[in-house]
């Protein structure tokens, strides 16, 4: 797997100050990503027949590659392969392991230890080695991480059997590893062997073999205000909401970490990084040594025997506290109430392990009893290419705030991966597999979450994966785009920091002169934040072009004596801004995508204003260059796409000028920079992406046409980059013809729940509500009868709850069968009479090939509609259909079909109930 450098050129260009890695110790890595193999064959003292050795993509554990070894053995008790490494010394902080899949159990894991003061007595020129033995393969068929477990004590127990064996002491003086070694003997016959992400560490020097899964690469400057932390006694501690480090609030910008180099990271301005409990001493080391805040991820509610009782989940942590860096302690993600007793124990441990430190986790529901239990709660969900708006997006995150304890720490992941089950149902492979053409999430997407987020009070924010900001998951542009951010989020951080929670939405989340543009407002110490962003529709799927000329913003309850500056990482600016009816009103000249003003009155010589503009200056020349890189490399990506969709007869009649204009800007760009005007030069990167967001969504216009808009009906038409795969499909579905439904009763003249019938209720609740489903005669669609789905307060006095935490109303069809590989067409019709409260979803439809991401989603009151979807029939050639309700209000369903298009699978249609 290979990683692009966060800037290009500008990380050999922007400063002087680098941050060497020829250090005396590094951590050796290899994920097997070259097509040369690292393995050599070694000793044997069974006759035996190398078969394969070779470098294959066929069945990766990380990244694309690993390496495939096969042979076949007679009689005997050893087949050594081994791998040289630079000299690792033995010592407790020394780690050792390898990941391995194996048709055959008993192959086992060595290293060779190298004693430099004793002479082998067969050739004194050399020095004594002898085998250590790691741990064995069992399971077959799986990956499996094997080590070398406590080196040291190996080293001393072989040292106390060969002192017994030699009659005289054994000098294990500056022993130390250079060879580990996997014995391939697992009886006669074959044996194969898949090998990935072979860690070793620290060892003295460079290996011979460069490491590819987390290249090193080239020295890295510190990301501005980045310095390495220098070990002292860190003070982490939570008052009445907030989170401090040594007394200061903090905002951290963080992300898991499963394949990136860390510096990678740290460049690209991350302050805090999650590691999960195989993390190795070297690798925690290394991100202190960085400047990193440690979260170590302790997933209580996963069975991992590491933290299955009170002592282990003790050595965990004292693991992680030896190095002083534990921000907070994760026990957990996608918490429901049911597992709250069980993180609730845990979180006593840990606090009996280590008192003071803040507990956090992440909460799906249950979210009163967790926001009083956990320091810091977490809620996430992953809105992009599913039917839920970025709009709705920033609407659930700010119910799940109110079903929360007031004032609570409310933090976030951020999507920036595609989903397995959508790279399953659109790439037919795992997510984790990689990928050699353009793929999302776009990098504007991951903005517009970002603010979405914050701007509904998350006070910290958690990038998901770093994988996809990989070179092997088309990652760069993201990975820029992740730099920018954080070099934004960092000036913000004094507001960020102290910002108070939201408002009501009717003060927090404000119209703009632009329908699509929404703003959100938080109030702080240093004055009011407003975060205008773009969420017109579809913006989860392909944003518009999210520019707007003079946006205008009126502001309410903007205090006297303020002024409004517009804070981006090249440039602080002052706006225009007047008094009108209902609040200030300021202009934006130039708006895309999203922007951040301050309103404040500090502007003092040591003020926030001040501050600010020397920040402004100080990364303005990084900033243009990474807005540069990240036009540069979204330009490439849009004409890869645009080729092939002309190359399919679909060219855009305006393409190529939009190309080109976004060329223009580029050089124009470039042109500014090397004239040392880099706000100008910031200013022109960023114009230049804005004609490729009008081509990108004129694409996805013209390409969902068809669907009426509804990008949900098929699964092709979720992004830009998979749209000339939406064509073929679409040609695939305007072949067949439709079949008769397959679907018992989707008309609901019988009753759906009567015996025999097979449609099923599903009901989930934790809130105070009655939840109904009827057939009812209320002016159906057709014939006599629809479905109706009704979620009501119990207590009809009561106030209407503002947001429900598990409400879900299910009416889920009998299960048909059809050919597998064949096209479906699914159909019903819905009536909405009033809107649909308390929820972000509303009223569903999907089928169980799309899953509810790819639902209809409904809030609005609508007449009868008829909605459609196109699915390709799964391996199972199993299929139902689902209509549903989240919130309060009522629905209506009639006339649900399920309908083979025939003629378009690999045989003839067949289906059965």
């Amino acid at each position: 797997m290979r990683y692009g450098r966060v800037a290009g050129v500008v990380l050999a260009t922007a400063a002087a100050s680098v941050l060497g890695l020829a250090t005396a110790q590094q951590i050796h890595r290899n994920g097997f990503e070259t097509r040369e193999t690292g393995w050599l064959k070694g000793a044997a003292d069974a006759p035996f027949q190398e078969l394969v050795h070779e470098v294959t993509d066929a069945t990766a554990r990380t990244g694309q590659y690993c390496e495939h070894i096969r042979v076949h053995a007679e009689a005997g008790s050893y087949v050594y392969y081994y791998y040289p490494t630079s000299k690792a010394p033995v010592s407790d902080e020394l780690s050792i392991s390898l990941w391995l899949k194996a048709n055959r159990p008993g192959l086992q894991l060595l290293g060779r230890l190298v004693l430099p003061k004793e002479r082998n007595p067969k050739n004194l020129d050399e020095p004594l080695t002898v085998m250590l033995r790691g741990d064995n393969y069992e399971e077959t068929s799986r990956w499996h991480r094997l080590q070398l477990r406590r080196p040291s004590a190996l080293a001393a127990k072989q040292q106390q059997l060969m002192r017994a064996q030699l009659q005289h002491d054994v000098d294990f003086t500056d022993a130390y590893i250079d060879q580990i070694v996997l014995n391939l003997y697992a009886g006669p016959g074959f044996a194969e062997a898949w090998i990935d992400d072979v860690e070793i560490g620290p060892v003295l020097e460079s290996s011979p073999f460069q490491p590819t899964s987390r290249p090193a690469g080239p020295a890295r400057l510190l990301a501005p205000g980045t310095t390495p932390r220098t070990p002292a006694r860190a003070v982490i501690e939570m008052d009445r909401g907030q989170l401090l480090v040594n007394g200061k609030r903090f905002f951290f910008r963080g992300i898991r970490h499963s394949d990136t180099p860390l510096n990678t990271l740290r460049d690209a301005g991350f302050n805090t990084i999650w590691f999960d409990p195989l993390t190795s001493p070297a690798l925690m080391e290394e991100a202190v040594n960085l400047g990193f805040w440690l979260v170590p991820a302790l997933p209580t509610t996963e069975n991992d025997p590491r933290l299955a009782s009170a002592d282990s989940l003790r050595q965990e942590i004292a693991r992680f506290l030896e190095r002083d860096a534990v921000l907070f302690w994760d026990v957990g993600g996608g918490l429901t109430e049911e597992q709250a007793n069980i993180v609730v124990h845990t979180a006593q441990m840990i606090r009996a392990a280590d008192p003071g430190r803040p507990v956090g986790g992440d909460a799906w529901d249950g979210l009163d009893a967790y926001s009083f239990k956990l320091d810091l709660l977490g809620v996430h969900r992953w809105p992009l290419m599913t039917g839920l708006e970025i709009g709705q997006y920033r609407r659930w995150l700010n119910q799940r705030r109110l079903r929360a304890r007031e004032g609570v720490f409310l933090w976030t992941w951020v999507q920036t991966h595609l989903p397995d089950w959508y790279t399953a149902l659109v790439y037919k492979r795992p997510s984790m597999a990689g990928f050699d053409e353009p793929v999302g999430p776009q990098p504007e997407q991951i903005q517009l979450l970002t603010f979405a987020a914050i701007s509904a009070g998350c006070r910290g924010i958690g990038f998901w994966s770093d994988r996809f900001l990989a070179d092997s998951h088309q990652g760069r542009d993201r990975l820029l785009t992740l730099g920018l951010l954080n070099l934004q989020l960092k000036m913000l951080e004094p507001l960020l920091e102290t910002a108070d929670n939201p408002a009501r939405d009717d003060f927090s989340w404000i119209a703009t002169s632009h329908p699509d543009v929404r703003a959100g407002v938080l109030r702080t110490k240093y004055g009011l934040l407003v975060m205008p962003m773009w969420v017109g529709k579809g913006a989860q799927f392909v944003p518009g072009q999210a520019a707007v000329g003079n946006l205008t913003i009126t502001v309410p309850q903007v205090p006297v004596g303020t002024q409004a500056w517009e804070v981006s990482p090249a440039l602080v600016r002052c706006l225009r801004q007047e008094r009108v009816v209902g609040g200030t009103r300021i202009t934006i000249p130039e708006f895309g995508l999203t922007s951040a003003i301050v309103f404040t009155a500090d502007n003092t010589a040591n003020g926030i204003v001040v501050r600010l503009q020397e920040q402004a200056r100080n990364t303005g020349k990084l900033a243009a260059q990474w807005a540069h890189d990240l036009a540069v490399e979204e330009t490439s990506r849009v004409a890869r796409v645009q080729e092939q969709l002309a190359r399919l007869g679909h060219p855009q009649p305006d393409g190529q000028k939009l190309l080109e204009r976004a060329q223009k800007s580029t050089e124009k760009s470039v042109e500014a920079y090397n004239a040392g005007n880099f706000k100008e030069a910031y200013a022109e990167a960023q114009r230049a992406v804005r004609p490729l967001r009008i081509l990108m969504r004129a694409q996805w216009e013209e390409a969902t046409k068809e669907l009426g808009g509804l990008a949900v009906a098929s699964p092709y038409a979720l992004s830009f980059y998979t749209l000339p795969r939406q064509w073929k499909f679409m040609e695939s579905v305007r072949q067949g013809r439709p079949g008769p439904s397959i679907l018992p009763n989707g008309d609901f003249e019988l009753d759906p729940l009567a015996p025999g019938e097979q449609w099923t209720v599903q009901k989930a609740n934790l809130d105070d509500v009655e939840m109904n489903v009827l057939r009812v005669a209320d002016a159906p669609k057709q014939g006599r009868f629809c479905a109706m789905l009704e979620v009501k307060p119990r207590d009809p006095k009561a106030p209407v709850p503002e947001a429900l935490e598990r409400t879900f109303l299910a009416l889920n069809s009998p299960q048909v069968h059809l050919e597998p590989g064949s096209l479906v067409r699914v159909s019903g019709w819905v009536r909405i009479p009033k809107p649909i409260i308390a929820s972000a979803d509303g009223a569903l439809l999907y089928d169980s090939i799309g899953g509810e991401p790819l639902a209809v989603r409904l809030t609005d009151p609508c007449l009868w509609k008829q909605f459609t979807l196109y699915r390709e029939v799964p391996e199972s050639g199993t299929f139902y259909v689902t209509l549903a309700l989240t919130g309060i209000g009522r629905v209506d369903f009639d006339d649900v079909r399920v309908e083979p298009l025939l003629g378009t699978g690999p045989a003839a249609q067949t289906a059965k109930q």
